[in-house]
């Protein structure tokens, strides 16, 4: 009869640690879960920028409202801004329009809202201010008025609504499929949770934490 004895101590040890090192690695994410969050928000307010300042060099006619004047698809004369709080939970944008400060052409004060204006073609009614008579530039002739103008669709037929409607297309399109799933692609397979396994079973909960910090803090947010 051949009888063999060991101490399992060891080794009840080691997948003791082995269970500690995995639920580490999940409490390691959800640690860092809302730095992860505020990154993906920021990194989308980032991309969203980039989308409407491209789209608005492609067509300027549509856009121009939401710039300062003839500064179209220029970041530095933006008139809008996507800002970003995250919880562990939820990532929420809070866009906005800017007033404008630069003055147009033969003007004297600047359109302060004209992006809100335009984009929601609101009417607005042009009046003398210092003088009984309205002198302004409409198709390279100067024209003059004795009363007040109604501008029924201020900025064109273009721009109502455009900055709404690019806005739909970069969230139910472009934002998924061309920078969201290569985004998550990266988070498919957690090399950090291999590379840190043989820690792991050594050290239990501790090396867990850290490698799942990593994981959630590894991927490359690149925008072009």
């Amino acid at each position: 009869m051949f009888r063999a004895k060991f101490d399992s101590k060891e080794i009840n040890k080691v997948l003791g640690n082995t269970i500690s090192y995995s639920y580490g690695f999940l409490k390691g994410i959800d640690i860092d879960q809302i730095f992860f969050n505020q990154r993906l928000g920021e990194f989308t307010a980032d991309a969203f920028g980039k989308y409407i300042d491209s789209r608005s060099r492609v067509n300027p006619q549509a856009f121009h409202h939401i710039y300062e004047w003839n500064c179209v698809g220029q970041e530095s004369s933006r008139l809008f801004e996507l800002n970003v709080k995250a919880t562990k939970r939820t990532i929420h944008f809070i866009g906005k329009f800017l007033p404008s400060k630069s003055i147009y052409s033969g003007s004297e004060d600047p359109f302060t809202n004209k992006a809100t204006i335009m984009e929601n073609s609101i009417e607005i009614t042009i009046e003398p201010k210092n003088s009984e008579v309205l002198a302004f530039e409409y198709e390279g002739e100067t024209v003059f008025s004795m009363g007040p103008i109604l501008i029924a669709n201020p900025g064109g037929d273009e721009v109502a609504g455009s900055f709404g409607r690019a806005a739909e297309d970069f969230f139910s399109d472009y934002f998924t499929n061309a920078l969201l799933k290569p985004f998550m692609k990266q988070l498919e397979t957690p090399r950090e949770f291999k590379q840190s396994f043989a820690a792991g079973a050594k050290a239990g909960s501790s090396a867990g934490i850290s490698a799942g910090k990593r994981y959630i803090n590894s991927v490359r947010m690149v925008t072009e």
